[in-house]
């Protein structure tokens, strides 16, 4: 029997086309593939950029469907540009929201709360840094508390009204997503304290920074397992000082923002990304790598130790590099 004649005329013409472009695609894939095996190591870093361009323009999108997205994190794992450089630490203690001591200085006060911890100023009248550890979510996300409560255990007790009409929003340090789907609804009630919120302007906070945390909270803790971040406000020198609120109530607003990122691979070694992202209306960024810096460069910005515990070696190792492009 001649199956051919059972096909509508149509219908093969339509097959036809779509087997010359399934053609055409793999010869072009075979060809990428020979250029890039000819390249040399900074040729090849080139090509894997370019190709987790269009990658990341998938991965980003709200339409992709989940498995492509998880398909596309585990091929972009096998890339050296984005495995980076780990550096072979001891084994961090498994419970702490900070893999090797919170960070240190400043003289701020500690607040311990479930699911993260904070570094208080009370004299910005701000956290400088929040420390959290991300995993695969355990709870289902519950309803948003419906207000920011004052933090009795600081002398500022800054209240949420001095938000209002100030064009900023009450932007959380620790948040609200990551410690609900992680930790539960005891630790998402704990991120409205107001010793977890900095000015932060709508853009950016629902913006691309919202972007970053659940892209940790979802992607990176489906990836890594066990995930840890610390992130804060940086006032940059010989900028002139902005506050929202009234005289002695008044709240410093950052110039920029730091975060770091951390995950301990199998083979025990810790790598980190560390971005620092001014402070502008800043709804998405496909290419992220002009954000990229040391965890050196964040010390030297905001005055504090991160990884204060982990050996001298390997935290003057880990702290030099500057992660080739974001996970």
């Amino acid at each position: 029997m001649d199956l051919a004649r059972l096909i509508p005329p149509g219908l093969q013409k339509v097959l036809r086309r779509l087997g010359l472009a399934l053609f055409a695609v793999w010869s072009t894939f075979f060809l990428l593939w020979i250029v890039y095996e000819w390249q040399d190591r900074q040729g090849k870093e080139a090509f894997q950029h370019a190709f987790l361009d269009v990658s990341d323009w998938v991965r980003d999108s709200s339409l992709a469907p989940r498995p492509l997205v998880d398909a596309l994190d585990d091929w972009a794992d096998t890339l050296p540009v984005v495995i980076g450089t780990p550096v072979p630490v001891p084994v961090p203690a498994p419970k702490d929201a900070s893999p090797f001591g919170d960070p240190r200085g400043l003289g701020l006060l500690h607040l311990e709360n479930p699911g993260y911890e904070v570094g208080y100023d009370e004299d910005g009248k701000l956290p400088r840094w929040a420390a959290y550890k991300v995993f695969p979510a355990r709870f289902d996300l519950p309803d948003r508390p419906s207000r920011f409560r004052i933090d009795e255990r600081t002398e500022s007790r800054v209240r949420t009204e001095l938000y209002t009409r100030t064009g900023f929003d009450r932007g959380h340090l620790a948040p609200n997503y990551a410690l609900a789907v992680c930790h539960g609804p005891e630790a998402q009630r704990a991120s409205f304290l107001m010793s977890n919120v900095v000015p932060k302007l709508h853009a950016l906070n629902s913006g691309l920074w919202r972007d970053l945390e659940v892209r940790v909270a979802d992607r990176y803790a489906r990836r890594y397992g066990d995930v840890w971040v610390a992130n804060g406000p940086v006032f940059l020198p010989g900028v002139a000082a902005r506050r929202i609120g009234a005289f002695d109530a008044a709240i410093r607003v950052p110039d920029a923002f730091w975060l770091v990122v951390a995950e301990r691979t199998p083979a025990g070694a810790l790598r980190v990304q560390a971005l620092v992202i001014p402070h502008d209306d800043i709804w998405r960024a496909r290419d992220l790598r002009p954000y990229l810096v040391s965890v050196d460069q964040v010390e030297r910005l905001t005055g504090l130790d991160l990884f204060p515990e982990l050996p001298e070696p390997a935290q003057s190792r880990l702290e030099k590099l500057v992660a080739p492009r974001v996970w």
